[in-house]
């Protein structure tokens, strides 16, 4: 029986899809459902402004940590890129990963999942999502296949394949 769900979200399209089918699964087997996400510190600076553009959420988290700065399009790159020791990047990284986490419950919880719970990480990817499966004891993990890593010609990103290699329950890759 599948009694809690486990969802891993990093805001890719993948990601998307694999928060449609956990709240589609949740709702259908009146599962509980575990939202989580890993921060992207050390991610290409590339690839996270290219997810936070599509899905509009650098606009969203620069009004959260400097309301009364106006946003610039294209200003973002270099505060994410920025020095290590500027707080400004590790905010910035931080309310998107709210933002992520919270616009996938939005949904899952407008398709009718019931119980939903969230949790935002630092750490390995891959690590995190088993840990969080294990603390939450998930019957089931869904993923996206692919994040947003840079090798798109890959079959399976490292980020889920380790996952299911190394996950003590069921895993669903969302492509």
């Amino acid at each position: 029986m599948i009694d809690r769900i486990l969802l891993a979200v990093d805001g890719s399209q993948n990601a998307e899809r694999a928060t449609d089918l956990a709240a589609e699964l949740a709702t259908k087997l009146t599962a509980e459902l575990f939202i989580v996400h890993v921060l992207m510190h050390g991610r290409p600076t590339e690839e996270l402004v290219h997810m936070a553009e599509v899905e509009h959420l650098v606009k969203e988290a620069q009004a959260a940590i400097s309301p009364s700065i106006a946003y610039v399009t294209g200003s973002h790159p270099e505060l994410l890129g920025g020095s290590k020791t500027d707080p400004r990047g590790e905010r910035l990284i931080s309310v998107l990963g709210d933002q992520i986490v919270a616009r996938a419950k939005t949904i899952c919880a407008e398709q009718g999942a019931k119980s939903i719970k969230t949790s935002v990480r630092t750490g390995d990817y891959a690590e995190e999502i088993l840990n969080a499966a294990k603390e939450f004891d998930a019957d089931m993990i869904v993923i996206g296949s692919r994040g947003l890593g840079l090798l798109k010609s890959t079959v399976l990103g490292s980020v889920s394949q380790k996952v299911l290699h190394h996950a003590s329950c069921s895993v669903v890759t969302v492509r």
